[in-house]
């Protein structure tokens, strides 16, 4: 009989199939008896690291070419394939990321981001409390803890990543919310946010899906063999066709495994679904206001779907506007054949921009605490931000709303819980099949035909990105646009 990956008539024995378990279990515990001989103290977090490097260095160079580290990856942005990040883009809401480190950088993993050389990275600038702490105690990139962790302590007690380490910088672009607490609360977190997480189901980390052949240049996502720039994952583990109904299976054909099971997102927690930057210094229950920065959340919140071929089209900077319309910051590119009904999440945005120039506006923020001051002096925060982007700024400034569509590939409901036929279909279906560029609800009003539902062909033409807040989202949370610009 033949064996997969083993040498052909060679079979494993007990014997070499529990040694080759002991190994894999006793290698951590036999790491954490070295970490525990660890001495300190450590002047800081560089100190740690430099600590790591006497055993560890291969991993830090491996680190320097990760895009964890460079921040750049290949993209098909506005329909040119090219190599873009964040440190040379625009963030969320069109903020500049170099005029603004110590708010924009505080998730990158260096202990010092000021003091990077792109073209000579210092290896023991990397902060690998970041990925492996285990306690708890550190947060990196946060507000700052007290009183601060014994460095000595973190160090002696880091260990393989969980994904409450990459949730602490990754959780509003995966749509989860962080996985911070201990003991049986974070289990229960874990449950909710994504099945996989589940320790009484595949209790999978974050490497599961994200690990390269080498360990620490994690990849962003695997892709799918004939279609190479199209994010993709679920068939690395589950059959193409894994539907009992061949109904089911025909539906994958065009539409995203994630469509039917992320049904909702923010399922653990709420998450942010609006930045009103009028809103500055206010409260309002009422509105579902998360806090006095006029940051606005909810939880079980419907996505939006589109079609998506894992392309992209952005905002670029001194892109013009229409100020009475709503700017797309972020969404898929054109419908071609590899596109797929997708889940999205939405991220909307009342903000400033130059009414004589007609480009969005990216202010100066504050390093720490709230993003802007109480009662902001706007026209100051756009000068001092529009000189760091290097762009000029009027002196005339208004508001005006935004949106950025984020795909969705995290937080898997259940198997009991994906969405049924008519969650999707009939008068009450959630999808605005319109928006899809169907002319009618592709189930059709005509009887099932053989037991099967009609299925209308998908649309050819291109079809523009929702000009208007989905159904889903209730009122009160719709971005709140001035009636004129203001000054």
């Amino acid at each position: 009989m033949k064996s997969g990956g083993n040498h052909p008539g060679l079979r494993p024995t007990p014997v070499l199939a529990g040694l080759a378990l002991f190994i894999v279990l006793a290698a951590p515990a036999a790491a954490a008896l070295i970490h525990q001989q660890i001495q300190g103290p450590f002047a800081d977090l560089r100190a740690v690291t430099g600590k790591c490097l006497e055993c560890h260095r291969r991993q830090a160079d491996d680190m320097l070419r990760s895009t964890h580290w460079t921040w750049e990856r290949q993209r098909v942005l506005n329909g040119e394939k090219v190599s873009a990040g964040k440190k040379d883009s625009l963030a969320g809401f069109a903020i500049d990321v170099k005029a603004n480190p110590e708010r924009c950088l505080r998730c990158h993993i260096s202990s010092n981001p000021r003091m990077e050389d792109p073209a000579n990275p210092a290896a023991d600038l990397v902060d690998c409390l970041a990925c492996h702490d285990t306690t708890g105690l550190y947060r990196h990139g946060g507000e700052p803890l007290e009183p601060p962790p014994d460095l000595t302590t973190l160090a002696r007690n880091v260990g393989r990543p969980t994904p409450r380490n990459c949730t602490g910088c990754h959780f509003a672009d995966c749509g989860l919310s962080p996985v911070d607490q201990q003991g049986a609360n974070a289990a229960r977190a874990a449950d909710r946010a994504d099945v996989h997480l589940r320790a009484s189901g595949p209790a999978f980390t974050c490497q599961t899906c994200h690990l390269a052949a080498d360990s620490h240049t994690l990849v962003r996502a695997k892709t799918e063999t004939d279609s190479p720039d199209r994010s993709a994952g679920c068939t690395s583990c589950h059959p193409a066709a894994p539907h009992a109904l061949e109904q089911l299976n025909r539906h994958g054909r065009t539409i995203a495994c994630q469509t039917c099971h992320i049904p909702t997102y923010g399922r653990d927690l709420p998450v942010l679904i609006s930045w009103n930057w009028l809103m500055t210094g206010m409260t309002n229950a009422g509105l579902q206001l998360h806090d006095q920065n006029g940051f606005w959340s909810a939880g079980d919140v419907e996505p939006v779907y589109l079609w998506d071929d894992g392309s992209d089209q952005v905002y670029t900077r001194g892109l013009k506007i229409q100020p009475r319309e709503l700017t797309i910051l972020q969404g898929p590119g054109r419908k071609t054949d590899a596109a797929k009904i997708s889940p999205f999440r939405v991220l909307y945005g009342t903000q400033l921009y130059d009414s004589k120039y007609r480009y969005l506006i990216s202010p100066l923020l504050q390093p720490e605490g709230a993003p802007f001051p109480p009662g902001p002096d706007w026209e100051t925060l756009a000068r001092k931000g529009m000189e760091a982007m290097v762009l000029p700024f009027s002196g005339q400034y208004g508001f005006t709303a935004t949106a950025g569509y984020r795909r969705l590939d995290h937080g898997v409901a259940p198997a009991a819980e994906a969405l049924d036929c008519l969650d999707c279909h009939g008068a009450t279906g959630r999808i605005r099949w319109d928006m899809l560029g169907f002319t009618q609800d592709p189930m059709g009003d005509s009887p099932p035909v053989s037991g099967e539902e009609q299925e209308a062909a998908p649309p050819e033409q291109e079809q523009p990105l929702p000009a208007e807040p989905p159904p889903a989202l209730p009122s009160a949370q719709e971005p709140a646009v001035p009636a004129s610009p203001v000054r």
